[in-house]
């Protein structure tokens, strides 16, 4: 008998390791297996099993394939949870074993004795385990159960609306046709459309299973389902033969008469009268506006009641060409005639042949009554009083008569002689195109985004972040932290043209001389046109944009007509900034603006502009005509663009507003610290800020300034003001500016 102190430590220190084993152990496996179960069922690549109807696409994730990723997800789990609990009841029978056996008097007994008081503990453990490890999975499958829902709601609206369009669609287009092969002559409903990439077959391309506007082929290729269907390669699919285009918009005449031996003459005769070479296949012509198919039905297809009857095409026919050679009750032909009238008899008044032809080729020539009178008198009377009894206009024509025939047949009004055929497409080879497993990216990884944000907090408060809904000072001011390290201020700086807010009032524009019909204003961003002297009496020409201020720029932009520059290393500008009349700088250096040549490459030396980088403030730039070599060729130029640009920060918005006022908006996610600087004016106005502005404008925050603007005696009109605000961050500090014109009253209108 083993000490009672020793058994009851033991008890305890195999209890511990057992429970232990179960929270520390056990459970992080459960959690840790599900998520990667998740991970597996929807982060990896999925191949898709072959469609019960055979279409090569892929179906729609959340119509088809989710819920039955969620179960799989779901019952995997189940068998894991079941595994891992084995491990845990086979981690105590080792304990209890390798306890029992270092005890040396009643191994057996003690092993059997542990087990039994062990147990409990097992149960227990394993118990809060799984229900534990249960609630951590049930609550990101509910939530993904619900984002399923909610996504296939959306996704079942998104189906109805474009289904409603392909329907109408198809109304409104041209209604089923037949195949315009000889060997088919099948109606297709709706032809097979051919993968672009892999050469797939997709007999299904509408909104269904597979998608609403797109489907996905196999290869990974988006096929459209709604709109630009029709700009696939289309075959037929009853012969797999490539359709031509504009086939379901053709007349049908068809060819009826005995076997295809006396036939195959007058179809030949048809397609040569018709602009067709004889034997065109599929024999479809391009007739004006509207093709016409020529068909002759191939072997034998009037042998009996049964192959008519099988001629799909008679049901969708425009006009029947009737060939008969013996009007005898007896002959070949005239039987064939007979069972076709028969089909057309019995098919609906809407899908009748709308006119009829007889060709009696022993009649050499004659009009209608001639060729009739001559069948009456060949005993033909029966097959004539058959034709009438259609109720559907007849003509009879003589052998070799058929000039304006078929168009009359098809109804159309195209010119013998000048069709065309119009062969089709041709069938794209994909070879050696590699097959790619097909993944619902955007799907399968928003329901392991919905799953993992059941189970993890980090991820989800990441995804909130990047998409800044979280306030500014949440979790200790995180959110301004990722907004400051995304947007840094440095970075929130960018050039602006201000004459893309050039009108009437402002800028000033002068110039020494404009030819007539192209003033300096033809020159200014988005206007068409440009600025010529073309006539001018003087040398050296001007353009002057006056701005009735100083305003600090940063770069000075000239283009012209590359076609008015002649010859290479051409100046053709002399850019002067001016304070009043005094001018404070001069270009004299900038990036060249080279006038492209054939091939892609660059003319060298051959240039029509330049970006003048600019760090000065100035009240007016003048931009001067001249040419290093050619005095002439200043009379030629033709200014078509020229831009003015200063920086601007966007990480404040500024609003002017009525009576000078300007509002200030802090567009990130982080305090900015501000100062606004006095606005600038023409002389004579003056602007004295009223009350005090804020040192820091909160995250997202909105500050209204006001000045106190005073206009001198007898100002009219509207002036120019400049606004300039400070924004500052860790040293760094960068300048919102904003245009506006202004009235003596106060009325103020944005140029920014």
């Amino acid at each position: 008998m083993a000490n009672p102190v020793v058994l009851l430590l033991m008890v305890v220190l195999l209890a511990a390791l057992i429970a232990g084993h179960g929270v520390l152990v056990t459970l992080p496996r459960l959690v840790l297996s599900q998520l990667g179960i998740f991970w597996r069922t929807f982060g990896a690549v999925a191949g898709v099993a072959a469609a019960p109807d055979g279409e090569p696409a892929t179906p729609a994730y959340f119509r088809v394939t989710a819920l039955r990723d969620l179960r799989a997800a779901w019952w995997d789990g189940l068998d894991e949870h079941t595994r891992l609990m084995s491990d845990a009841e086979r981690f105590m029978d080792r304990c209890v074993g390798i306890f029992a056996r270092s005890s040396r008097h009643g191994a057996r007994w003690g092993q059997r004795f542990l087990a039994v008081v062990l147990a409990p503990v097992l149960v227990v453990t394993m118990t809060a385990v799984v229900l534990t490890a249960t609630a951590l999975s049930l609550l990101p499958l509910l939530f993904s159960l619900l984002f399923w829902a909610l996504c296939c709601a959306l996704w079942t609206l998104w189906w109805v609306m474009w289904a409603a369009v392909e329907r109408a669609g198809r109304a409104l287009r041209h209604g089923p046709a037949p195949c315009p092969y000889t060997d088919c002559g099948r109606t297709v409903v709706r032809p097979v459309r051919l993968c672009p990439r892999c050469g797939a077959r997709h007999g299904a391309l509408t909104p269904n299973r597979y998608g609403a506007l797109h489907h996905r082929c196999r290869c990974g290729t988006r096929l459209p389902a709604v709109l630009g269907v029709r700009r696939l390669a289309a075959s037929c699919p009853h012969c797999r033969n490539p359709l031509p285009t504009g086939y379901e918009r053709a007349r049908v005449v068809v060819l009826v008469g005995g076997p295809r031996e006396q036939r195959s003459g007058v179809h030949r005769q048809g397609l040569t009268e018709l602009g067709a070479p004889p034997g065109s296949e599929p024999p479809l012509v391009r007739l004006g506006r509207t093709p016409l198919l020529w068909y002759d039905p191939a072997d034998d297809a009037y042998r009996n009641q049964e192959s008519v009857a099988r001629l799909e095409v008679l049901g969708r026919a425009d006009g029947l060409l009737l060939v008969v050679d013996d009007p005898a009750a007896h002959s070949i032909a005239v039987h064939a005639v007979t069972r076709v009238l028969h089909v057309v008899s019995a098919l609906p008044a809407r899908r009748r042949p709308r006119r009829l032809a007889l060709l009696y080729t022993r009649a050499a020539q004659g009009d209608d009554m001639a060729v009739r009178a001559e069948l009456e008198a060949a005993d033909g009377g029966h097959l004539l009083r058959a034709l009438d009894a259609t109720s559907i206009p007849v003509r009879c024509v003589p052998a070799f008569s058929l000039a304006g025939l078929p168009q009359w047949l098809a109804g159309t009004h195209g010119t013998p002689a000048l069709g065309g055929s119009i062969a089709p497409p041709p069938v794209p080879c994909p070879g050696g195109v590699a097959v790619r497993l097909p993944r619902h990216r955007v799907a399968r990884h928003s329901l392991l985004v919905a799953q993992l944000a059941g189970f993890l907090a980090v991820p989800l408060v990441l995804a909130l972040l990047q998409a800044g809904l979280l306030p500014p000072h949440a979790f200790l001011g995180l959110p301004s932290a990722y907004d400051k390290w995304r947007h840094p201020l440095t970075g929130s700086v960018h050039q602006v043209d201000l004459m893309v807010a050039a009108n009437r009032d402002w800028p000033g524009l002068s110039v020494s001389y404009a030819a007539p019909g192209h003033p300096p204003s033809a020159a200014l961003p988005g206007h068409a046109g440009y600025w010529s002297v073309t006539g001018s009496p003087e040398k050296n020409d001007w353009l002057r944009v006056d701005f009735g201020m100083p305003l600090p720029l940063s770069e000075v932009s000239v283009d012209f007509d590359p076609d008015t520059i002649e010859g290479p290393f051409s100046l053709s500008a002399d850019v002067e900034g001016q304070v009043g009349a005094r001018t404070v700088w001069e270009f004299n250096s900038g990036k060249w603006h080279s006038r492209r040549t054939g091939g892609g490459q660059y003319s060298i030396g051959k240039t029509y502009g330049y970006d003048i980088p600019y760090q000065h403030t100035v009240d007016s730039i003048r931009i001067g005509l001249r040419s290093l070599l050619d005095k002439g060729q200043a009379k030629k130029l033709r200014l078509r663009e020229f831009n003015i640009r200063w920086t601007s920060s966007d990480a404040l918005r500024l609003h002017p507003v009525e009576g000078g006022r300007l509002r200030i908006e802090n567009t990130t996610a982080r305090d900015l610290a501000i100062v606004v600087r006095p606005p600038l004016l023409p002389a004579g106005w003056h602007a004295r800020l009223v009350g005090r502005p804020p040192r820091v404008l909160r995250a997202e925050d909105t500050y209204e300034a006001r000045w106190r603007i005073t206009a001198p005696s007898g100002a009219t009109g509207r002036i120019p003001i400049a606004y300039a605000v400070d924004a500052g961050e860790d040293g760094h500090t960068v300048t919102s500016r904003c245009l506006a014109l202004l009235t003596a009253v106060g009325r103020t209108e944005s140029l920014c």
